[in-house]
């Protein structure tokens, strides 16, 4: 299933690919303030950031594409992007504020910045990758941090983006950005096996930096 939020219109599109004669069409679901970030959580419940009402909507579909059992998460300050982790909860990015984390009971269970001293200029894409470390692209401050279950957080990327927003990792250790200031998708190798490190084992002991994959460092 694909699924897109359109922020102009305050609706949530689901493409159908099941839909007659094959081809596929996108069917407009719900209605919403202004839908932002979307995601799913770890029962398959689509996660949507309401920017403007300050909340994250969850709701499960039907085999109908109708709407069931919403629940709302509140007293968010400019949610922008949400991203299930890897115990069930979901995090959600608040413009010029913090990444708040929640349980998979969708209770409020802290903040990155006040977990890890970190202050944030504005956050924006968020992703967990295989490991349970959480990658946070700050756009005011150009660069992308990835947050490990324990010690300090990691500057992944410092330079070369213009305004990161969107940020996917995948499980052989790459590193998507999406850069709306440049109009590209970058591609890095953050995370290099073997050898090794077990202070730092999201990455090798020969790899202290993320680089551009060789190849395909950019995608236009």
């Amino acid at each position: 299933m694909v699924a897109v939020t359109d922020m102009m219109n305050g609706t949530i599109h689901i493409f159908n690919h099941h839909s007659k004669f094959s081809k596929g069409e996108w069917i407009k679901i719900g209605k919403v303030d202004s839908p932002r970030g979307i995601g799913v959580d770890s029962t398959g419940r689509i996660l949507v950031a309401d920017y403007t009402q300050g909340k994250v909507h969850s709701f499960a579909l039907d085999h109908a594409f109708r709407i069931q059992n919403t629940h709302s998460v509140s007293n968010l300050c400019g949610p922008r992007y949400v991203c299930l982790t890897r115990d069930g909860g979901f995090i959600v990015s608040e413009e010029c504020g913090d990444v708040k984390l929640f349980n998979s009971n969708h209770k409020l269970v802290g903040s990155l910045g006040c977990r890890y001293g970190h202050q944030f200029g504005n956050p924006a894409g968020v992703c967990a990758d295989v490991e349970g470390n959480i990658i946070v692209a700050d756009e005011q401050h150009r660069a992308v941090h990835l947050f490990p279950k324990s010690g300090s957080p990691i500057c992944l990327v410092s330079k070369g983006l213009r305004k990161p927003a969107g940020v996917a990792c995948s499980n052989s250790g790459l590193l998507l950005v999406a850069d709306s200031g440049d109009n590209c998708v970058n591609v890095f190798k953050y995370r290099v096996r073997p050898p090794y490190s077990s202070d730092n084992p999201w990455v090798a002991s020969d790899s202290p930096k993320p680089s551009p994959r060789k190849g395909s460092t950019i995608l236009h």
